[in-house]
């Protein structure tokens, strides 16, 4: 039976089921009985707990979109990194450390050509890399992902890793610090309105301070400002699913799963758009921090739904074949995907 599958099924009598499964479903995770109130519902509303790292408004030349150019000529097989920058899976990588951030497994390791990567283990590999496809032909700053079928790894007990996300660390940017979907300099615009369309579209679950960063390139050269701080989201993997789970809802946990991912029939069969209120959107999302996603106007939700239907179904085809999916998964999500971004495009 698959974690998707238990999450979505838990019925109201389930609670004590669902406390046992929680440990198998959600690695890393821990409950919070004992801690504060307060800290438990800033926590299920999304709010970071690394406040202390938020770059403040004021700071820099704040960066969130950019016109993408010719959408139509973008590749979504390969993303920003193109062909040339893929992992060569030929070569033999070596196993720098693990990784202590987040609830997936990560460890760091190098290529021969001395690059450093990131790799995730488990069910994020596969939507985190479509989504940051999609994220970033809308004009979005993204991670270099890319879903990898096997590499074997020097140094690694289990020597080969398999169905894996490969990101590239270091790749000229430099972490300066977080940003808060609620507090920003964005708030009200296009660019802000039109990444929560995003988000919501691909059914990103995880709308939480700690998963949005704020980068500085480290060549200042081409166009980049000295100053420009670079705001984006950095984690993607909780996609491609549905979003709302009755475990959230009957236990009290500091960071429960609040959909599931990688699951092509939860998407497909979840809804997208509830409405339309007072000229703004009310998008049927379940996941964490549903309040960040109040207030995107018709007008902003539209631009996005114009722009997404700039891509041809064979780029949508792309970003997923690119991710590992099999032909009827891609089918399935370029189905419902062509349909949302119908809905979006036909908002009045």
């Amino acid at each position: 039976m698959s974690k998707n599958f238990i999450v979505r099924n838990l019925t109201t009598g389930s609670g004590i089921l669902a406390f046992l499964l929680i440990g198998a479903l959600a690695p890393g995770f821990t409950a919070n009985v004992s801690g504060s109130g307060t800290q438990d519902k800033q926590e299920q509303r999304g709010y970071s707990s690394r406040k202390a790292s938020l770059v403040a408004a004021r700071e820099g030349h704040a960066t969130l979109w950019k016109e993408p150019g010719a959408i139509e000529e973008l590749d979504l097989f390969y993303g920003p990194g193109g062909s040339a920058g893929a992992p060569d899976t030929s070569a033999t990588f070596t196993f720098v450390s693990r990784s202590t951030s987040g609830t997936s497994k990560k460890i760091y390791v190098k290529d021969s050509s001395g690059k450093q990567w990131t790799v995730k283990f488990g069910s994020e590999a596969r939507p985190e890399t479509a989504a940051s496809r999609i994220v970033w032909a809308m004009g979005y700053h993204v991670d270099e992902d890319y879903f990898v079928k096997q590499a074997h790894i020097e140094g690694w007990p289990d020597r080969d890793a398999l169905n894996v996300r490969f990101e590239r660390s270091h790749n000229g940017y430099k972490e300066v610090g977080l940003w808060s979907w609620r507090s920003n300099s964005f708030n009200g615009t296009r660019g802000l309105d039109g990444l929560k369309v995003l988000m919501v579209l691909m059914n990103n679950w995880d709308l939480k301070d700690d998963n949005n960063k704020v980068v500085v390139r480290h060549d200042k050269g081409d166009s980049i400002e000295a100053d420009e701080r670079i705001y984006y989201v950095s984690d993607l993997g909780a996609s491609f699913g549905s979003t709302g789970s009755l475990v959230r809802k009957l236990l009290v946990f500091s960071d429960a799963p609040a959909g599931t991912k990688n699951d092509p029939s939860g998407y497909a069969h979840q809804s997208f758009i509830d409405g339309v209120n007072n000229g703004e959107v009310r998008f049927h999302y379940k996941g964490k921090d549903a309040g960040a996603l109040k207030g995107i106007t018709v007008a902003n939700a539209r631009w996005m739904g114009d722009m997404l239907g700039r891509l041809s179904e064979k780029q949508l085809t792309d970003a997923f074949r690119g991710a590992g999916f099999d032909d009827s998964e891609v089918a399935t999500y370029v189905r419902a995907m062509q349909g949302r971004i119908g809905e979006l495009q036909k908002l009045r």
